[in-house]
């Protein structure tokens, strides 16, 4: 855990944190002799953990952290089946002794889908599969039956952890960054856009120039500029009323894009871009993968290939895991949907 915050803004030392995250992470340069980059870095989040790390530990030390401030016993999070959010709380929660459960939609079969439906085995995550992509009605239903058999309300923690509180782990972040480098540009993968938001949020707070690209990786009623709009509002809300000295900012004040062109078909379709993008970042000596960071990688060469990268300094934001998977549990402990759902994966 990191204190990179608290330095900055000592009040917001009142926010209750869980110690889940090995901070700072490194900021590494990348040699790119075949791309017109002025300076290309990584800025490795795959390494937040070593138990299970990506960008969600950085939210989660947050959401967990009110979590067990408030002696919740349980946790109620959304995800598509293969999702990295959904497992990353799982993982967590399951560290700190709360029970995780995980409201979960479809999406087309992938390994990595596969492979995190069956790490939610080993780990004893409660499953809720769903049909559609809306899980408030079954999180209200679910919420009540925890509240009854514990004796307090479960924490619902929204999709991808993007709240207010969430985004809070990102404003650190960005803090984090500019102790490291203060370059031109980020870019990341946009998925609920907490990341991007608190980063944004965080540069601005800092009086840095950095310019925030987050490239959407889900459907534009998930991740749109009211969305960011919203979310920024909240946070910077947040972030006042614990710390009155925080800058009074407005959205208006983010040097945040939302960039478009790299979702279609759909999510977590596998893409040619992407895939392109996936091998060149390993010729570069980094992991990806192709529904999240490889798009967010993808936007990077587009730009660098159009000339728009030519005199800056980039980071690129690593969210993906770089840890183990969670030992897989045995397939019949999965509902039976999710059964069907592994065995189409292949």
């Amino acid at each position: 855990m990191s204190a990179t915050l608290t330095r900055h803004f000592p009040r917001l030392a009142s926010l209750p944190r869980a110690p889940l995250a090995t901070l700072p992470t490194p900021l590494n340069p990348i040699p790119t002799p075949h791309l017109p980059i002025r300076h290309l870095s990584i800025k490795r989040d795959d390494l937040t953990s070593p138990t299970y790390g990506g960008n969600k530990v950085r939210k989660l030390e947050f959401l967990l952290g009110q979590a067990q401030a408030e002696q919740r016993k349980a946790v109620i999070t959304f995800g598509a089946y293969g999702s990295n959010h959904a497992l990353a709380t799982a993982v967590h929660a399951r560290a700190l002794g709360i029970e995780p459960h995980a409201i979960l939609t479809p999406q087309v079969p992938t390994a990595y889908a596969r492979a995190t439906v069956l790490a939610h085995a080993g780990l004893g995550t409660v499953l809720h599969p769903i049909d559609g992509h809306d899980g408030s009605h079954a999180a209200g239903q679910l919420s009540d039956e925890l509240k009854t058999r514990d004796g307090c309300e479960p924490l619902v923690i929204p999709m991808g952890g993007s709240s207010a509180l969430g985004a809070v782990g990102f404003v650190d972040a960005a803090l984090e960054l500019t102790e490291q480098a203060r370059p031109d540009v980020v870019y990341l993968a946009g998925g609920t856009l907490g990341t991007a938001v608190g980063l944004a949020v965080g540069f601005a707070a800092a009086g840095v120039a950095t310019r925030v690209v987050a490239v959407r990786v889900t459907p534009a009623t998930v991740a749109n500029e009211a969305v960011i709009a919203r979310l920024a509002s909240e946070t910077i809300e947040l972030l006042r009323k614990h710390e009155p000295s925080f800058p009074a900012l407005a959205p208006s004040d983010l040097a945040l894009t939302l960039r478009e062109g790299f979702y279609e078909p759909g999510y977590a379709e596998v893409t040619p871009a992407a895939t392109h993008a996936v091998a060149v970042a390993r010729e570069l000596g980094v992991k990806l993968e192709t529904t999240y960071t490889g798009r967010a990688f993808a936007a990077l060469l587009a730009d660098a290939a159009d000339g728009k990268l030519a005199d800056a300094d980039v980071v690129f934001w690593d969210t993906y895991n770089s840890a183990p998977m969670p030992a897989p549990g045995r397939e019949d402990a999965l509902p039976p949907v999710l059964r069907e759902f592994v065995a189409a994966c292949g």
